[in-house]
Formats: structure tokens, C-alpha cells, sequence
């Protein structure tokens, strides 16, 4: 034998050595053991990553499990190895500047391959909210991103970035970080959805990375790249919509399977996985957790708003992810809408999005898939793609923090589903439904469209439509499709749990103003009232006036820099200063809370302000020449409000101050003599608007 003749000494260092050599292949990225038994417990493998950019972290991983605790760090790379005890093990993930993250894992299981995304204190100057709008073009999509060699976990340098249609390209910095604009393509009208293209990476004049068939859409989109710059590597980018718009008539059979065979939001249907026959689905990974199992609340409510979520990835099926990333609750909504939305919609489709996919995703963690994770990350739950995030995401996701949907009691998480397209499912055209637990509603918006997803909660392309076609705010879009506003019946009873730091909807107008186009009602005075309803939770307003210029509108009045403050009150009276005669405006506002401003109504209330007008005229008696005195005269616009007026010894009547453009009927009344009525509509002073009195 080898061994032979050794001395006891060597042959106990080369155990050791055999021992560590060994320990290595179990944990490739260095680590340590937690336990004794190996029967009982399991490997885990953790990366760390920065959420904003997608760089490899260095931190520390506190393990509280059966009765034992330890403390390991993770390499410079970012990764570590480590054995879980049997049981629960609660995870404290932190690293210096970023924001710590607590998880839980079951020991006792097969290898774990896990992933934390850490969020940073400072978000970087290229990702802040302000630099970003700065690049945003007329007719360009801001794409920009962060580059990670695969390899070592380091940004890569000095990588040539474009797009393959676009003849757009750029070089990324010692960051790893590239920026360009580029032409936004025509939306498609086959799917009146945004253009795509491929992202494509050089490196070393070679293409390492090739992202297919991706949405570039108006604004600002980011992507994290991990390449491998030895082998070229091609990732599919096809969104959700996109493959939805290609699988209709798929779709439209499985729709009418029973209900207990859907298990989550898909509109690509795979492999359904069987779940338990009540509805909403439990699944056989998980039960209803105990309140210590969810992480601290950050939002208002009887509901614990969780702060981390568990997402499984590489699915087979639902029940059968291979690895799995760890989120902060917010950082999964920002990351993941933009594949289930189109990022280019309206700020409120948005809004109602995040908060539906913010309750999906709560609902799984008080109900998770299985044991290793909360929830997975395709089509048979809800889509999420760490790797690209949009700048308009991320504010829908930041105004809604807290913000989930729960049951009508207000005690539990609801089952926030939605669909693509819910029109005419079991249902006539223009309701929304599936004729059955989600009773047919009228949802007119989407008359004539296609059926395209399952029926059931919200309809995605609907949220778009109420909002750009109908103005409706968040809020009401929330309440529409899981309550009814109020007059939900059987499953459709959600209730919209607000969080302390989500933004409020606008208020609703009242005047000046009453038309949503231009040119709008007439003002006669320069300094009008501005009145609005209140909106619960409000702690003031801001309003927003402008003036049209000949082709478009020019801000001449924001409260939030001209007066340093919210608007109190539900009226305000504009000071002098800011309108002039003979101009054409429109207004919106915006409520505040402690979250700050909100978004301003989507549809804007226009008028115009003009001089004050006189109409004026004679009173005759039945020969047309003889002036009546003491006749009384009155003037009613389209609303009933009347004037009166008595005519002089001569016969002559006036009114002043009348608001021009506006429809009014003069009548006179006399014991004498009957007289036609007429009707005027002034845009000047009228004379002459003479009568002669009948026999």
C-alpha cells in the first residue's frame, strides 16, 4: 500500500489534506460545515449580488437553525459554501452598504443553489432616477446596463454593446457599465406591442452574449449581463406578451379545463401542476406560514407585508426549480413587472400592475411552493427576469411600496390573479370573467378584443386601456377588477390594503373646467377657484396649470415650487399674475401623502379665459317702434341659472358680464304684449338683440 513505511504524523496530514480535497468538490466557493450529521442536513451554495447593478457581493451570512448558530462569509467573488442543520434554518444575509436581507431555508433536502440579491444604500449615480431622465430623447429608448465576467464575478471592461438593427453601439467602462440611445422601432401593429431587437456583446473580438427578440420600448431600459467570455452565450428575451399574442388559440382551449388545473398568471400554457381542489390553490410544498415566519411589515393593515420573497428558477415545472433567488420584496416587483408588463405603458397600468404582482407574490409566500421556495419564476406562476428593469417600473414599484390586495375580511393575502386578455371568456363581449367564481363583469374598455389568458382578476391590456383611454387612476383600476368597486360577489372581493409609503391617486376635478378636450369652458376672470374632492389619506395637494402655445402645453404654474408645500384644502384660489385673457389652458393635480406627490390625473381639465361680454338690446311694443318700459327681460344659460333685467323708460335692456361662448335664452314678459324667445351664443359684446311684441 501507498502508506507503507510513512510516518504516523505524515499519514494524519495527508488524511487531512484528502479531507479538505474533498470538502472542496462538495463546496466549490470555500465555506464551512453547520451540524454533525450529514444525513440530516444540506449543502447550500450562495451567491451574492448587488440588485441595481449585478455585481458579485462580499458579505456575511448569519444561520440560526435547531438549536445552533454560525457566521461565514462569503469570497470576494461573492460565493460560499455551506451545510444547513435538519429543520428550519433562518438566514441573516448582510454586507457594508447594502441593505440587509433575512430568509429561511429547510435543511435535510437535496442541494441547495441559492442566490441573494442585496439592495444598495446609495444607489449608484448612473441608476439614480434623476440621471436617467436626463437621457431620455424624443423618439429614442435609454439603454444602458452593468457587464459581469461570468467567471471571476468582476465587471467587464472595454466590451462592445449594440443593438443589431439599430446600428447603435457603445464600449463599456472600467465598471462595466454602458449607456446609448437608440431609435425606438415602430410599435407593432400585429400586437400593438413595442418593437424588438438583439442585444449583442464583443469581447475580445468575438460575441460572447446575445439577448433574442428584445423589447425596446420607449424610456429607459437596463439589463445585467453575465458573460462568458470563452463561450458565447444566447439568452432568449421574448416577452411574456409577445409569446401570449402567439399562442391564442392554445390558450383558448385550455381556458375551458377546470379551474383547479391553472395554478398561476400564465398565457403560455405549459405543464399545469395539480393542486388541491379548493380555490384559491394551497399547495403540497406549504401552508399558511405562522406569523413569525414572514419578515417584518412595512406597510399599513391587518395583512404582515413580507420583505423578502423566495423565487425558483431553472422549472421544469412549478414544483421543480433547481435553484433559487432571494429578493427583497420590492426589488422582485421592479425586476419582474417589466416582464409581465410592457414597461412603455401608462403610469397607472403600471401602478395597478405592481400592486397585482406584489399580492401574487405575497399570496405564495403565505402559501409557498414548496418547502425551498415561495414561488416560481416562469409562466406557471409569474414571470420574473432579473437581468432587465425599466426606469418607469421602478417608480410604479417605489409609489405602490407596502400596497398588496387581501381578502374581504382584510386578514390574509389575496390571490391576485390576472390575465392578458380577459374579454368574452364564457362571457359576452365587454365583461370580464369566466362566468362562474369570477362572476361576468362589464369591463367595456375591452370590447372587441380577443380572448387571450384564463379570465379570472385583473386584465392586463385592460389596466392600459382604462388609464390612457378612460383616465382612471390605480386605485380604481384595483378596485374594478377585484372588487367591482365595491360590488363584488363570490371570488372577485379583494380589497386593496394600502402601504404607508404608497402614493395616492389624484383627486377628482370640479372646476374651473368641465371638458376633458380643448378648448374647454370660459373663465371671465384672471384669478378663477380651483376646486377638487377630497382623496382619503391626503395631506394636500399639488396643482399643475398650462397654457397652450399653438401647438402644445407650457407649465406656467406648479404648487410644489411655487409655494413650497402641499395645497390645504380641497379649493384654491390662483393668484394674479399667471393667466391672460383671450388664452387656452388645462389642469391636473396630484395628492401627497408622506410618500411625497403622487402621479397627476391622466386626463386634464381644460379652459379658456376670456373678457366678460355684454348683450344688450330694445324692448318694442306691437309696432316696432314704440320702446316698452318696465318689461322684465331674462337671461338663462345651459345650466338654469337666470338673470333678470327691466327695461328703461325707453325700453333698452342689458347684461353685463356675461361668460362668453356659452349658450344663453333671453325671454320678456309683459301684460301687454307675448314675445319669441331667442337664443344667443356670444363670443363678443352683442347689441340689437331687439324685440317686438306680439297682439
Amino acid at each position: 500500500m501507498i502508506l507503507k513505511g510513512l510516518s504516523a504524523a505524515v499519514c494524519r496530514s495527508l488524511f487531512i489534506f484528502l479531507l479538505v480535497v474533498s470538502a472542496s468538490k462538495v463546496f466549490p466557493y470555500g465555506g464551512s460545515w453547520i451540524g454533525s450529521s450529514a444525513a440530516s442536513t444540506t449543502n447550500l451554495q450562495i451567491t451574492l449580488r448587488d440588485s441595481v447593478t449585478g455585481n458579485r457581493i462580499s458579505g456575511t451570512v448569519a444561520v440560526a437553525g435547531n438549536d445552533s448558530t454560525d457566521t461565514f462569509a462569503t469570497d470576494d467573488a461573492g460565493r460560499g459554501g455551506f451545510r444547513l442543520v435538519g429543520g428550519r434554518n433562518d438566514l441573516h444575509v448582510s454586507a457594508p452598504g447594502y441593505n440587509a436581507l433575512d430568509t429561511y431555508f429547510e435543511g435535510g433536502q437535496p442541494m441547495l443553489d441559492v442566490t441573494v440579491w442585496l439592495d444598495p444604500v446609495v444607489i449608484p449615480g448612473e441608476m439614480r432616477r434623476e440621471a436617467i431622465a436626463s437621457r431620455l430623447r424624443a423618439g429614442t429608448t435609454f439603454v444602458h446596463g452593468h457587464i459581469i465576467d461570468d467567471k471571476n464575478g468582476k465587471p467587464l471592461a472595454g466590451a462592445r454593446v449594440y443593438l443589431a438593427n439599430a446600428r447603435t453601439e457603445t464600449v463599456s467602462d472600467a465598471r462595466g457599465y454602458f449607456q446609448m440611445n437608440v431609435p425606438t422601432p415602430p410599435i407593432d401593429p400585429a400586437g400593438d406591442l413595442p418593437g424588438s431587437d438583439d442585444l449583442v456583446v464583443e469581447s475580445g473580438g468575438k460575441v460572447v452574449y446575445r439577448r433574442t427578440n428584445t423589447f425596446v420600448a420607449e424610456g429607459a431600459t437596463h439589463f445585467i449581463i453575465d458573460v462568458d467570455r470563452e463561450t458565447a452565450r444566447t439568452v432568449d428575451g421574448t416577452h411574456k406578451m409577445l409569446a401570449a399574442s402567439q399562442n391564442r388559440l392554445r390558450e383558448r382551449a385550455a381556458s375551458l379545463a377546470p379551474e383547479v388545473q391553472f395554478s398561476g398568471n400564465d398565457v403560455a400554457i405549459d405543464q399545469r401542476d395539480a393542486v388541491s381542489a379548493t380555490w384559491p390553490p394551497t399547495y403540497a410544498g406549504g401552508s399558511d406560514l405562522a406569523a413569525a415566519t414572514v419578515n417584518a411589515p412595512f406597510g399599513l393593515g391587518a395583512v404582515t407585508v413580507p420583505t423578502s420573497i423566495r423565487v425558483g428558477f431553472t422549472c421544469p415545472t412549478s414544483t421543480t426549480c433547481s435553484t433559487v433567488q432571494v429578493y427583497a420584496l420590492d426589488t422582485y416587483v421592479r425586476l419582474g413587472l417589466d416582464d409581465e408588463w410592457i414597461s412603455s405603458w401608462n403610469t397607472n397600468s403600471l401602478k395597478a400592475g405592481a400592486i397585482a404582482f406584489r399580492s401574487y407574490g405575497v399570496y405564495h409566500v403565505f402559501h409557498p411552493k414548496t418547502a425551498t421556495y415561495d414561488i416560481c419564476s416562469t409562466t406557471s406562476c409569474q414571470v420574473i427576469d432579473p437581468n432587465d428593469s425599466a426606469a418607469s417600473v421602478d417608480l410604479a414599484t417605489a409609489q405602490t411600496t407596502g400596497s398588496i390586495v387581501t381578502d374581504a375580511a382584510g386578514n390574509n393575502p389575496f390571490f391576485a390573479e390576472y390575465a392578458a386578455e380577459n374579454n368574452a371568456n364564457l362571457c359576452p363581449d365587454g365583461m370580464t370573467g369566466n362566468n362562474g367564481t369570477w362572476p361576468c363583469m362589464s369591463d367595456m374598455v375591452d370590447a372587441g378584443q380577443t380572448f387571450n389568458g384564463h379570465g379570472r382578476g385583473m386584465c392586463q391590456w385592460g389596466t392600459q386601456r382604462w388609464s390612457i383611454n378612460q383616465g382612471k387612476d390605480y386605485v380604481w383600476i384595483v378596485n374594478h377588477y377585484y372588487n367591482n368597486n365595491g360590488a363584488g360577489t363570490q371570488l372577485r372581493v379583494g380589497v386593496l390594503q394600502s402601504g404607508s409609503n404608497s402614493v395616492l391617486p389624484p383627486p377628482t376635478l370640479n372646476g374651473p373646467g368641465v371638458d376633458n378636450a380643448a378648448p374647454g369652458s370660459t373663465v371671465t376672470t384672471l384669478t378663477p377657484v380651483f376646486d377638487w374632492q377630497p382623496v382619503a389619506g391626503s395631506d394636500g395637494y399639488g396643482l399643475y396649470i398650462s397654457k397652450f402655445n399653438g401647438s402644445t402645453y407650457d407649465l406656467v404654474f406648479n404648487s410644489e415650487t411655487a409655494l413650497g408645500q402641499p395645497i390645504q384644502g380641497t379649493s384654491f384660489p390662483l393668484p394674479a399674475g399667471i393667466l391672460q385673457t383671450n388664452a387656452q389652458y388645462r389642469w391636473n393635480m396630484s395628492s401627497h401623502n408622506i410618500a411625497g406627490y403622487g402621479t397627476a390625473n391622466t386626463f386634464r381639465t381644460y379652459f379658456q379665459v376670456s373678457q366678460p361680454v355684454s348683450i344688450s338690446g330694445r324692448i318694442f311694443t306691437s309696432d316696432g317702434a314704440t320702446g316698452l318700459r318696465n318689461a322684465g327681460v331674462t337671461l338663462t344659460d345651459s345650466l338654469g341659472v337666470v338673470r333678470t333685467a327691466t327695461t328703461s323708460s325707453f325700453g333698452f335692456y342689458a347684461f353685463d358680464n356675461v361668460t362668453p361662448g356659452a349658450a344663453y335664452t333671453i325671454r320678456v314678459s309683459s301684460r301687454r304684449f307675448r314675445y319669441q324667445s331667442q337664443t344667443v351664443q356670444p363670443s363678443g359684446d352683442l347689441a340689437n338683440i331687439d324685440f317686438v311684441g306680439l297682439e
